[in-house]
């Protein structure tokens, strides 16, 4: 490549992206989400019952699992 398509692929890059500007945020976050969080709990819901009872149940009808499970953690 020459030095004049270089300047001109430079050029174009430049156009298409813009400097970054190093700022900070406009707002801490944290302090929302942890309102937000505190605002309302989170509710057990039938599923999450209904799949800790299937593990359970895999757990007792077939407990060659239950080492397979150990070693995968």
């Amino acid at each position: 490549m020459s030095e004049r398509e270089d300047q001109e692929i430079r050029r174009l890059l430049r156009a298409a992206v813009p400097p970054v500007r190093e700022r900070e945020p406009s707002s801490d976050l944290w302090p929302r989400l942890v309102r937000r969080l505190d605002e309302r709990p989170s509710p057990w819901i039938w599923l999450d019952c209904a799949l800790a009872g299937a593990v359970v149940a895999v757990f007792i009808f077939y407990p060659q699992v239950v080492p397979w499970v150990l070693m995968q953690c």
